[in-house]
C-alpha cells in the first residue's frame, strides 16, 4: 500500500466491495462504533469522518478518522468494506499506524459540522445540525443532509438502544446548506458567495443577527468582495450589530460601506460611530455624499429630516408628463420604494406637489405635469414621527416631501420607512419574521 503522510492511498486500492449498504445512515449511528478487519477481530473505533466540501456538490466521505490503541490514524475509503449501525468493516488486514494528520481543505464531520450552526440557504434562517445523513453511491459515501430535529439532539446523547427513530421530515438536504467553516483548522474555505446571493438581503442580516459573532463575521467575510451587497446587508442590520462588524474595518473600509449605504441609513450609522471615529470616516466619503449627510444629520433621526431620503425623483413646473416618465426611467439613485412618486417643484426648488407615476402612465404625454391633480400635502424636517404616520395614511400616501423652512423640498419618506419604525422590537426576535415557518 502507498503512504502519504501516513495515509494509505487511494491508488492501487480499487478493489471490489462485496457489500453496499443501502441505505443511509446518521453519523451518531457509527461514530465510536468498532471497526473490524475481515476476521471481524476489531482494530480500532471510529473517530470522525473526512469530508472534502465543495461548491455545490455533496462532499464525498474520503476517509476516517480511527482510535486504534493510544492515538488516532487514517483509514482511506478504499479499504472500507462496509459501514452499518454500529460498526465499520475493512477489506484489509494491514492499516498504517502513523498518527491522523489534517490535510488541508478537510473537514471533521463530528469536530466541525455536529452539532454546529448552518446556514438553511433555501429558507434564510440559522438551523443547528443535531445529526448528519451519510449515504451510499457507486463512488462510495457522502454527506447528503442534516437532522435538525430534536430528536437527532437526543440520538447524540442517549445510548443507541434508546435513541428515538429517524424524523424524516427534519433533514435538510446538504445542497440547502452551507456550513460555517471559519473555526476549521487548515481548511483554507470560504463561505461561498454565490449561495448567499439566493437570499435577501434582510435574510442575511436576520441570519447574521442570530448567529455568533465569528459566524456573523465569516458571513461579512464572505460577501466583502460584493460591495454592494455588503451595504445593502448593512442597511439591514441593527444598530448593535452595524457598529458590532465596523469595529473590526478601518475608516477607509468603513467609509466604502457607508458611501456605498442609502444616504439615511449612512447617516443613522455615522451617528452610531465613536466620536474619534466619525470625522475620518465622514472626510474619506465623496462630496456627494457628505452633502447628503450634512443635510441629514441636521435633523433628529426621529424626525421627518432623520428619516428622509434625499434621493428622490423630482421635475420643475413646466415639465411634460413624458419628461416625468423619463426622469423616472432614468432614476438610478433613488430608494426603489421612492419610485411610484414624482414631486414637483419651482426654478427655485419650491415644493409644489406630488403625482402618482399610474396617474401619469394614465396622461397624455405632452400635458403640463401641474396641469394634473397634484398631491399638496408634505411635513417640515422637524416633524415629529406620529406627524409623519398619520399624514402618511390620512393621505393614503406611498411617499411624502419633506420640506425645509423656506417651503424648499429637501427630501422624501417612503412608507417602508415608516413601516420599519412601527414594527416592535420583540417582533423582529420571532423566528417566524426570518424564517417564514
Amino acid at each position: 500500500m502507498e503512504v502519504n503522510n501516513g495515509r494509505v492511498s487511494d491508488g492501487g486500492m480499487d478493489q471490489p466491495r462485496h457489500h453496499q449498504d443501502k441505505r443511509r445512515l446518521m453519523l451518531t449511528q457509527i461514530l465510536r462504533s468498532p471497526v473490524l478487519n475481515p476476521a471481524g477481530t476489531e482494530v480500532g473505533r471510529v473517530e470522525d469522518f473526512i469530508v472534502k466540501l465543495g461548491d455545490g456538490t455533496y462532499p464525498p466521505v474520503t476517509g476516517l478518522k480511527v482510535r486504534v490503541g493510544a492515538q488516532d490514524v487514517f483509514i482511506g475509503k478504499s479499504v472500507i468494506e462496509s459501514l452499518e449501525p454500529g460498526g465499520v468493516r475493512l477489506n484489509t488486514h494491514t492499516i498504517r499506524t502513523e498518527a491522523f494528520q489534517r490535510r488541508p481543505g478537510e473537514v471533521l464531520l463530528a469536530t466541525d459540522v455536529l452539532g454546529r450552526h448552518l446556514v438553511d440557504v433555501a429558507r434564510g434562517r440559522i438551523v443547528q445540525a443535531h445529526d448528519l445523513v451519510l449515504a451510499p453511491s457507486p463512488e462510495g459515501w457522502y454527506l447528503a443532509g442534516i437532522d435538525r430535529s430534536p430528536q437527532a439532539m437526543l440520538r447524540r446523547l442517549l445510548p443507541r438502544r434508546g435513541r428515538p427513530d429517524l424524523r424524516r421530515h427534519a433533514i435538510l438536504d446538504w445542497k440547502d446548506v452551507q456550513p460555517f467553516v471559519g473555526q476549521v483548522p487548515t481548511a483554507k474555505l470560504l463561505m461561498p458567495l454565490q449561495r448567499l446571493r439566493r437570499l435577501h438581503p434582510a435574510q442575511i442580516a436576520d441570519i447574521i443577527e442570530d448567529a455568533s459573532h465569528e459566524e456573523g463575521q465569516e458571513i461579512i467575510e464572505a460577501v466583502e468582495s460584493d460591495p454592494g451587497l455588503t451595504a445593502d446587508i448593512f442597511e439591514e442590520l441593527d444598530a448593535e450589530h452595524q457598529v458590532e462588524f465596523l469595529k473590526s474595518k478601518s475608516n477607509e473600509e468603513a467609509a466604502r460601506i457607508l458611501e456605498r449605504m442609502a444616504p439615511d441609513d449612512a447617516a443613522d450609522l455615522l451617528g452610531e460611530l465613536d466620536q474619534e471615529r466619525r470625522m475620518p470616516v465622514f472626510q474619506m466619503m465623496s462630496p456627494s455624499q457628505q452633502h447628503k449627510l450634512r443635510k441629514l444629520l441636521q435633523y433628529h433621526p426621529t424626525t421627518a429630516g432623520g428619516m428622509m431620503s434625499p434621493d428622490y425623483i423630482w421635475v420643475v413646473r413646466g415639465s411634460t408628463v413624458d419628461m416625468a416618465l423619463e426622469a423616472v426611467r432614468t432614476d438610478d439613485k433613488s430608494p426603489h420604494q421612492l419610485l411610484t412618486t414624482v414631486f414637483v417643484t419651482e426654478q427655485d426648488g419650491t415644493y409644489i406637489g406630488s403625482v402618482g407615476v399610474v396617474e401619469l402612465l394614465r396622461s397624455d404625454r405632452a400635458r403640463s405635469i401641474e396641469d394634473l391633480e397634484l398631491s399638496k400635502v408634505y411635513v417640515h424636517g422637524n416633524a415629529d414621527f406620529s406627524d409623519v404616520s398619520l399624514t402618511m395614511a390620512d393621505y393614503n400616501l406611498t411617499a411624502l416631501g419633506v420640506v425645509d423652512a423656506a417651503g424648499n423640498l429637501i427630501g422624501a419618506i417612503s412608507s417602508d420607512d415608516v413601516i420599519a419604525e412601527l414594527i416592535p422590537e420583540d417582533w423582529r426576535n420571532r423566528v417566524e419574521a426570518s424564517t417564514g415557518v
